[in-house]
């Protein structure tokens, strides 16, 4: 819109001294002044107002930004900047998502009760907050059969067992320690 107020003041400005030049041609070639014919007076009058009817446009195009749309590289930028806002406030959503995600996730194991398989191998999954470590202790033997963690996400972690028996399961999240215990069922 500020492009049409640059090229309307324009031509009407070169329309108008055209129009004085020839008028000027007009009164040297006969040598007296005549008047001005009504279309010559209308049209000079309309000039005028167009000429600073778009002068008004473009005041009011420069003071008020958002107004009007601008140039094409002022729209570009414009779009570029609300793209970024944009995926700025999409990146803010999914961090606060994964927060909020991050916080229910409770420690878990599936299945709830494992039982070795036609190998001789329960798989049990485990489902760990973020910043957890995980032993799985011999309820007997103290022997520490698995040992991971989790970092700054929550994490999925899949361990194998081949003895059925009772398990006692430290998991540490945040300086606390919490046991739990989990019995793995024969074939």
């Amino acid at each position: 819109m500020l492009n049409l107020f640059f090229v309307l003041a324009i031509l009407s400005f070169l329309a108008f001294i055209l129009m004085l030049v020839i008028r000027v041609q007009i009164i040297k070639r006969h040598r007296r002044i005549t008047n001005a014919s009504r279309f010559t007076v209308f049209l000079s009058w309309l000039l005028i107002l167009v000429f600073f009817g778009s002068l008004g446009g473009i005041i009011y195009g420069v003071s008020n930004p958002g107004a009007l749309p601008h140039f094409h590289y002022n729209r570009h930028k414009q779009e570029t900047l609300q793209t970024k806002l944009q995926e700025k406030k999409a990146q803010r959503q999914a961090k606060e998502k994964a927060a909020r995600l991050a916080k229910k996730v409770k420690f878990a194991w599936t299945p709830g009760e494992p039982s070795l398989n036609a190998d001789g191998i329960a798989k049990v999954s485990f489902i760990l907050p973020k910043n957890t470590q995980v032993r799985i202790i011999g309820h007997n033997s103290g022997m520490i059969y698995a040992a991971f963690s989790s970092g700054s996400q929550p994490d999925k972690h899949q361990v194998r067992l081949n003895s059925a028996g009772d398990y006692d399961i430290k998991v540490t999240t945040g300086g606390k320690t919490t046991m739990y215990s989990l019995s793995v069922a024969d074939q």
